[in-house]
Formats: structure tokens, sequence, C-alpha cells
């Protein structure tokens, strides 16, 4: 830790191009004329050094070496003040999005034995969240996430409760349909919420580790989530299950929401905007996610179909665990490696790559070993594309939009997901497992060529301007 004192961060001041990080900080922390000015960690990086903040009032500015390399940059950017604290934070925030729909089902067939029920359920559910989640984002980049995570969770508590009171009280079943768009649309992204608070600490050499981080984070969840819910509904009961995860999820919003000092800083004085629509840039990336949600859609249904014609149900479950676990490997590299190549020409190309792993998988199908194996490797070869979709909206981002811009990808691929579902069963319905994984394959080349497409029609749309 250096010396200096720093003010707090209002918003973004002058620029010095050739001062040094001591002249910087003079300039901004002790030119009284100025006011209370703020001073941001990532403008003081032009000397070569990387500062970071851990607070407002009386910020402490830490002065980083040069970015690490393999497993070590993990270590450094968990280092960076405050970092720990949000991550744990939000790997908890996580537990209802990517366990409530799960709940949902259980409680669903349990009061009305049939999965077609709760599968019309859960559909809007995913809707609204896939609706909702910019919007909240929005209000966060605006107001400032603290005071739109409490106002959201308090809505997601009321809705779901709400639900959970409906279902067993066995009330009209389009009250349930109702009820399910509520919860999903009071559901915050507080995945991006917390991706954000990456741009403002970690600067620019140090983003692929920060955001690989939160892509091994929502592994975690997706792995250990699911099992520990379907537990709990097997041995107490399926709304206990629910509420569950619904209070971690309440647990870790709260703790972020406390997290202040991390947070990006609202920005109250930008363009009002009636309807919120995805920067220009970030599109191309929005619309391949899409198509990358349909793969994990594809993926559940197809690999349901195959353990059951089968009679290896018990299979699924350790399929899903792989690929989640493989996702994680890859973006432990990922976040570790050096990279030449652009966070969108990685996206395409790997997307493209893993397009070609997916098309094994119905070759594969007829021995568990080698099927496995595929899966494995379609996991690692996912990771970057994962990963380099949320660097692409992270640098594309408008000021002021920085969390509703990180929204778009993991909106666009919830909204995919049932997509990518529906297909796969309509063909495992018509054929058979084999057509059912097929689709993996072509969502993942679809995922390249739009991506590829979008970003040929953004450097047109760049030379014409």
């Amino acid at each position: 830790m250096c010396g200096f004192r720093a003010r707090p961060r209002a918003g973004p001041g002058d620029r010095g191009s050739s001062a040094t990080s001591a002249q910087l900080l003079q300039n901004r922390g002790h030119a009284s004329s100025r006011g209370p000015e703020a001073w941001n960690p990532q403008e003081l990086c032009s000397d070569g050094l990387s500062l970071a903040a851990d607070g407002y009032d009386g910020a402490r500015v830490s002065v980083a070496a040069a970015p690490a390399t393999g497993l070590r940059a993990y270590g450094q950017v968990l280092g960076l003040p405050g970092a720990r604290s949000f991550v744990a934070a939000g790997i908890l925030a996580r537990f209802p999005r990517a366990t409530l729909s799960l709940g949902i089902i259980l409680l669903v067939s349990a009061a009305t034995g049939s999965f077609a029920s709760a599968g019309l359920v859960v559909a809007p559910l995913v809707g609204g969240m896939a609706v909702a989640a910019p919007l909240w984002s929005s209000r966060m980049d605006r107001h400032g996430q603290a005071r739109v995570i409490l106002i959201s969770l308090g809505c997601l508590v009321l809705a779901a409760s709400g639900l959970l009171a409906l279902v067993l009280t066995g009330a009209p079943f389009w009250t349930w349909l109702v009820a399910a768009f509520a919860t999903g649309a009071a559901i915050p992204d507080l995945t991006s919420a917390v991706r954000a608070r990456w741009t403002v600490l970690a600067p620019e050499s140090q983003r692929t580790p920060a955001l690989a981080l939160e892509t091994i984070a929502d592994q975690m969840v997706f792995i250990a989530g699911p099992p520990a819910i379907t537990a709990v509904a097997a041995a107490l009961d399926p709304a206990v299950a629910m509420l569950g995860s619904l209070g971690l999820g309440v647990v870790g919003g709260v703790w972020l929401a406390a997290q202040r000092a991390t947070q990006p800083p609202p920005q109250p004085g930008g363009a009002r905007r009636g309807l919120v629509l995805p920067p220009a840039g970030v599109v191309p990336i929005a619309l391949a996610c899409v198509a990358l949600g349909g793969v994990f859609g594809a993926f559940d249904v197809s690999l349901v179909g195959w353990a059951d014609v089968g009679d290896r149900p018990w299979l699924a479950g350790p399929a899903f665990s792989a690929l989640a676990v493989a996702i994680a490997i890859g973006s432990v590299v990922t976040g570790a490696r050096t990279w030449r190549l652009s966070p969108a020409a990685r996206y395409i190309g790997f997307a493209a790559l893993a397009a070609v792993v997916a098309a094994g998988l119905p070759f594969a199908q007829g021995s568990v070993p080698l099927l496995f194996g595929v899966i494995l490797l379609l996991g690692l070869a996912v990771s970057p594309v994962m990963v380099s979709g949320i660097l692409v909206a992270s640098a594309r981002a408008p000021e002021g939009r920085v969390t509703e811009t990180l929204a778009y990808p993991t909106a666009a691929m919830s909204l995919g997901v049932p997509i990518g579902g529906v297909i796969a069963g309509a063909a495992l319905d018509a054929t058979g497992p084999a057509a059912a994984l097929v689709t993996i394959a072509v969502s993942l080349a679809s995922a390249a060529t739009i991506a590829a497409a979008g970003e040929a029609l953004l450097r047109i749309g760049s030379r014409r301007g």
C-alpha cells in the first residue's frame, strides 16, 4: 500500500497525460479549489502502474505490480481491495437465477403430478428474467447497486412467496403463470453487478482473469446448486428447497449491497431513456449469446433423452456435472493465459471449434466413456466463448451503462436456453437422441456465424461513419 490519500470518487475528472501517479493524485486529491472531485483508479494507470481504491472517504490507493501470469493472476485480482468479499457474496447471490427454476419444477410437479405443467410454469419465469435483467441493471447504473439490489430483493421475496402460496393452496393454474413471470422479473442479474465491480477495480490488463473468475463462480453454483436443491426436496419438501434457494440469494444480495465501496459510482445525470436498448457494439455478441444459451438448453434435453433411452436415467446428472466441471477448468486456463487475439475473435474462433467438437456427440453416444470424453472436450472449448463474450461487453459498455451492458449476454443466454430445449425436444421426439445431439453443434455454429456477421457489419458501419 502506498501512503497517498484520495478524495471521494464522484465521477470522471480531467485526465493527465504525462504526469506521474503521485502528481495525478496530488492534482486530484489536494486541489481544494476543485471541490470534492473524484478520481477513478483506472485513470491513474498512464504511467504503467495499476492503482485501485477500496473505498470512497479517505480511500487508500494500492500500487500493483505488473500483471501476473498463470494461476498467480487469480491471486493478484483477488488481492485487490474488497475483491474477495464481493466475489463470495456474488456466489451466494447467484443461487436464485441458477436453481429457482429447478425448485419450481420440483414444487409444481409434486403438486400436480405433471412435469409438463411444471415446464409451463418455468417458461414465464425464464421469460421474466430475460426481460427484466437489463432493466434492473440499468437502474443500478443510474441509482447505484446497493439501492436497487435491496428493492429488487424485496420484490423477489414477495413474488416468490406469492407463487409458493398459490401452488400450495391449489389456486387456478393461470395465476401460477402470472406469479412465475413476476418472480422471474423480480430476480436481479447480480452476476452482472459483480462483473461491473471488476471494471472499476481491475485495470484492463487484469480483466481476463477477473471475468474468468466469475465464469468459474457460475459453474460452482451450477455444479453444487441443483444436486443440493434436489436433495433437500427429496429429504424434506420441495417448498423448503425453493425457500432455501431464495434465502441464499437474499443473503448474498444483501451482503453485496452492503459493500458500497466497490460498486461503480452511480450516474444519475445520464440521459433518460424510455426504452432500454443494448448499445450497438454489444448487439452481435448478445444475439450470438441467444444461440449459445440454446446450446445449454439443447444439451440438457438431449442428455436426459439419451439417458432415458438407454435405461440409465441416473447418467444425466453426471453428464451435466462433467460439462460444468470442464467449463470451470477451461475458464481457469482462459484467465491464466495471455491472449493475442481480441475477445471478439476468441469468441468466434472458439465457438466454431466447439461446434466441431459437438459434432462428435452423436457418434459417441453408443459408448458412455467416449461420450463423456467428448463432453469434457466440449466444456473446455465452450469456456473461452463464455469468458470472451463478457469481455466484449465490458470493453464496449458506454459510460454510465456498465452493469446494464454486462446484463445483455446473460439475459440473451437465458432467452436461448428454452429455445434450444424446445428444438432439441422436437428432434428427440421425432428421431431420437442422435438428432437432438446434433442441435448442440448447430447452436454453436450459429453462435459463431452470428458473431462473425455482426462484427463484420460493425466494421463496415465504422468505416462509413
